[in-house]
Formats: C-alpha cells, structure tokens, sequence
C-alpha cells in the first residue's frame, strides 16, 4: 500500500466522522428520521455498539451529499431552507431529531424535500423513505400547526443521470406507524433489549449481517470450510459484478449510438449482438375474448432457483 493511499485510509473515516457530529450531532443520543424507516434492530446495534465501515462503503455514502447538491441546483431560485431540524419525543421521553434536507417555507406552507440517491430506477418510492418522510412532515406540522406541510423525495441515480420526483401527501395512519417504530426503538434503547430484526432491501450492507437473526433463521450456521470460501468469494466480488454489469450497460450505449456491431481491441473482440423477441401471447386479451380457449390452454413454466448473498 502506497503511503498516499495509508494517508486516505486514516484520514477519510476521521473527517467523515467530524462532518457528521458537525451537522447530525451524536446520533446515539437521539433517534432519527432515516432509524424508523431501516431494521431497528441495525439502528439500536449503531447506536449502543461501534459501527465501522470500510473506506469503500464511505466513499458510495458519499453519494448521498452528492444527491444533495444536485438537487440544491435543481431547486436554484426557490427559497431553500437546509438541514431544517425538527424534534420530538417518545413515549418514554427519549428524543427525535430529525433532519430534513431541504424545506421551502412560504406563508401557509412548508413544502419538505428529501434527496434520495439510488444505484437503480425505482417506479414508486420505498416504504422506508415514505415513513422518513411521514415523521419529518408529522413532527413539522406539530410546531407549525397553522400551515399546510406536504412533501416529496427527489431520487437521483448519479451513474446515469436518471432522477425521478415522488409526491408523498402527508398521511396521519403512516405518520402513526412511524411513531410506533420510533416508541419500539426508544423502548429498546432504554432497556438495552435488541429489538426484532427485518429483511430488508439493505441487509447485504449491514455492518451486523454476521449474526443477524433474521437472516440466519432457519438455517445451518455453520458450513464447511471449502464452501465457506465460494460464499466469501462471491459476496466479495458482489460489487465486481456490479461494477462489469454498469460498464457493459455504457459500452452497449456507446456501440449502439454509434452503429458499431463489431470492434476490436488490442486483446478482445466486442459485439454487438440482436435478437428478436420471442414471440408471446397476451394472456390478459385471451382470456377477455377466449375464456374457454384460455382455461384449456393456461400453464405455469418451470419454477427455478437462485442465489442470494448478503
């Protein structure tokens, strides 16, 4: 390791840390808007235990402050508020804080704007970003009860450019679960019980995947040691994989634009290859103008199997 890369090493974690008590303060002290939307269980283990990551998982964090400043430009003109913190409390009195990305406040209403990066187009928000939101815009509405709160997430994939806006209207049922999960949590912190784990979209990435019970339930711990390794193999090279997947998704773009089937490198050929569409039967129309045809000829495929590493 060269001394330059030593230096990031050290360095990189240190200022990320600052930055966050800067702006976030100690999240262990308090629970957050983003707790309630993730596994509880991870958001108690980050609060009472040292969660450490990798200069690597730093570094696409990183992409959310990215994320960010987009959306500030996207939004120029408009009279933003940042880092708009808003507090609350528990049942049990511990405390909320939490930090909305952006706010624009007019007379009778405060419109939130959360910034969203994501590697991947998602057609519809995920439920933990509409419960974020749900309690940002309910603790809001509570210290500005003669205003109108509504909001919206802003997601931006910033590999490829694609950005999407979600309306999220507020909604007292959703604001309701969400303080639920706020009161489970602060229960938990306080009788220092480790609460329910979730599957959920982001366990690959969990720094407490190792032990979790929830993806270990139901399953043989332990397995043999030439096995062992083909796991640790695949789950090391998970970003690899993703990474060619990205980098074969602009070559295609770059050969189609340019009407290149065929080239060559110093030690590679690349084509381009087309294939027509398998020809498909629109089962819906069927069944609308055929009924009996439908039922006599309606089958399922053959089932199939795969992998998941987290």
């Amino acid at each position: 390791m060269s001394k330059l890369k030593e230096y990031i090493q050290k360095t990189l974690p240190k200022v990320l840390k600052e930055e966050t008590a800067k702006t976030l303060g100690d999240r262990s002290k308090y629970i957050g808007a983003s707790d309630i939307g993730s596994c509880l269980r991870k958001a108690y283990l980050s609060k009472t235990i040292n969660e450490e990551y990798s200069i690597e998982q730093l570094i696409i964090f990183e992409r959310g402050h990215i994320a960010e400043n987009i959306i500030k430009k996207m939004l120029h003109g408009v009279p933003l508020k940042e880092q708009v913190e808003v507090k609350g409390k528990a049942t049990n009195g511990y405390e909320i804080k939490a930090h909305i990305d952006f706010t624009v406040n007019s007379k009778d209403s405060i419109v939130v704007v959360e910034a969203k990066s994501t590697s991947v187009e998602v057609e519809e928000p995920y439920e933990s970003w509409v419960l974020q939101v749900q309690l940002q815009m309910g603790l809001l509405q509570k210290e500005n009860p003669n205003k109108s709160v509504r909001g919206y997430v802003i997601a931006i994939n910033v590999n490829t450019g694609w950005h999407e806006t979600f309306n999220i209207p507020p909604n007292k049922a959703l604001f309701d679960i969400a303080m639920s999960r706020v009161n489970i949590l602060a229960d938990a912190l306080v009788s220092k019980t480790e609460p329910k784990a979730e599957v959920q979209l982001y366990c690959s990435k969990c720094a407490f995947k190792q032990n979790c019970p929830a993806i270990t339930k139901m399953t043989e711990e332990t397995l043999p040691a030439d096995v062992t390794k083909i796991v640790s193999k695949i789950a090391k090279n998970k970003a690899v994989e993703k990474e060619i997947k990205e980098l074969k998704s602009q070559l295609k773009g770059f050969m189609e634009s340019t009407n290149i089937s065929v080239a060559k490198t110093e030690n590679n050929t690349v084509s381009l290859v087309k294939r027509k569409g398998k020809k498909t039967v629109d089962t819906e129309l069927l069944q609308q103008v055929a009924p009996d045809i439908y039922a006599q000829v309606e089958c399922y495929g053959n089932g199939y199997s795969y992998l998941k590493v987290v």
